[in-house]
């Protein structure tokens, strides 16, 4: 039984399996046939595809060359190649990728736009001046090639912008849209997003203070045309000597008083100052005089201008000056009077041009130089004597006339220089003369400031006067006199 299973199954292999191998055996090279046509057709319906229309469906074509590719490799195909040993392989151009659709897109050419008239007739680089062709280069020299610039996009702006240019010369009457008309037309609003800064919500506080602007009644700020300021100085000096000892006892007092009151309104000043001065002494020597007094003095000095150019104004001054005390000489029994009140009265008026300037450190604002110089080329000097007793003729006065009038030039000069707050220096210099003598005053001032309210200072004071009579005139000094001073006291200004 089981050796006619084993016979059986024998047969039925050789009657099924045989004619099957066989008919494959005789097919084997038809089949290989048949598998190059298949290739033959994939190759062609994949070329088809890629050159599909595609604007049909809005969808962009697949890359041949991976396609094509692929079909050889799995063909057992070789692909030729150039003669650096690189694939040669069909491919058609493809602008896009095959990931992108354009469903929503519009594609368009500027070139087709419809066109405008915007006035432009004549080319943006229009020359008309003249070319010398000998100095231009036959081929411009450029670091970086204008291929990898915006130059291929601008030179087709241009060729666009000429196309359009020459299309709206040709025919006029076709264009329809002017840009002129555009002018008055509704603008798109914009909506600016503000960048997060995230820091800012750092630093920001939680719950800011709020501060409310308290509401503050306008008053309007009346401008200052008056300027006042001055200042006063005190000087105490005393001295002692026993019998023994060679000296006279004394006891002297200095004072000095100045104000200035100025004012100035665009190009018209008006300028004044007072001044007065008053140094007396008490000597135990002096038996007739309980006070002898040195040096007396009452000024007033007035300015008024209009400004001309730079610093140069025209101006008219007034100066008026006069002793205010009685002056005796020492020990005089007789009491003969030297200066009283209104003896001598002098003043002195002139007109010209006025000269003004004052520089200022730019390194110390309290180091600055001013100088102010009045030349009055027309000016009147009036001397006056009222008290009977004064000799007249020690003031350039005839004998028996009161007063005297003069008529000549007078020039004024104001120096002064302070090297820093605390150390300032002036300087006053007046010369008149009639053209047949001259009269001169030079007055110099050395102040140091200690503090708010004392001071230290030099004063020297020269007169030159060759009107006095000839018996006045010193044997030393001739028509010079002067006075100088050394003090130390109290000072304050405002």
């Amino acid at each position: 039984m089981r050796v006619f299973k084993f016979f059986f199954s024998l047969i039925m292999f050789f009657t099924v399996f045989a004619p099957v191998s066989a008919q494959n055996t005789g097919n084997a090279g038809a089949n290989k046939d048949s598998l190059l046509n298949k290739i033959t057709d994939i190759n062609a319906r994949l070329k088809e595809i890629s050159i599909r229309d595609t604007t049909k469906g809005f969808s962009a074509p697949l890359k041949i060359d991976t396609a094509y590719m692929y079909k050889i490799h799995r063909a057992n195909l070789q692909p030729p190649r150039d003669e650096n040993g690189l694939l040669i392989v069909k491919r058609d151009w493809v602008p896009f990728d095959h990931y992108k659709s354009f469903k929503d897109t519009v594609i368009f050419e500027p070139a087709f736009l419809p066109v405008v008239f915007d006035g432009n007739i004549l080319p943006s680089q229009l020359d008309l001046g003249p070319k010398d062709t000998a100095t231009v280069q036959s081929k411009p020299f450029h670091l970086i090639s204008p291929d990898s610039t915006f130059a291929p996009m601008l030179k087709r702006a241009e060729k666009i912008e000429a196309m359009r240019r020459m299309y709206y010369m040709n025919n006029p009457q076709r264009i329809k849209l002017n840009a002129l008309e555009f002018k008055g037309a509704s603008v798109i609003n914009e909506k600016v997003v503000e960048q997060r800064n995230p820091w800012k919500e750092l630093i920001t506080a939680d719950n800011p203070v709020e501060l409310n602007t308290p509401e503050i009644e306008k008053i309007r700020i009346k401008p200052v045309y008056w300027i006042k300021n001055g200042s006063h100085k005190l000087d105490l000096s005393q001295n002692g000597f026993s019998d023994n000892w060679s000296g006279e006892n004394n006891f002297n007092i200095y004072s000095e008083h100045k104000a200035n009151l100025n004012y100035k309104k665009n190009k018209i000043y008006f300028n004044n100052q007072l001044e007065w001065r008053l140094s007396i002494q008490q000597m135990k020597a002096d038996t007739v005089n309980k006070v002898n007094i040195l040096d007396d003095l009452f000024r007033t000095y007035s300015s008024f201008g209009v400004n001309a150019f730079k610093n140069w104004s025209y101006s008219s001054n007034l100066e008026m000056k006069t002793p205010l005390f009685n002056r005796y000489n020492v020990n005089d029994p007789n009491k003969v009077r030297q200066r009283a009140f209104l003896s001598p009265f002098e003043l002195n008026l002139g007109v010209g041009m006025r000269y003004s300037k004052e520089i200022v450190s730019k390194a110390d604002k309290y180091r600055k130089f001013n100088i102010t110089a009045d030349i009055s080329v027309l000016s009147l000097n009036y001397k006056y004597v009222k008290s009977d007793t004064v000799e007249e003729t020690w003031f350039g006065i005839e004998k028996g006339d009161k007063a005297k009038t003069e008529y000549g030039s007078t020039y004024n000069l104001n120096a002064s220089y302070s090297r820093n707050r605390y150390t300032n220096f002036t300087s006053r210099l007046k010369y008149f003369t009639n053209y047949e003598r001259v009269y001169m005053e030079l007055e110099n001032s050395m102040n140091f400031k200690l503090n708010s309210y004392f001071s230290a200072s030099l004063y020297l004071y020269v007169k030159y006067d060759d009107n006095i009579p000839y018996d006045r005139k010193d044997t030393k000094w001739g028509y010079f006199s002067y006075y100088q001073r050394i003090g130390f006291g109290l000072y304050y200004s405002w």
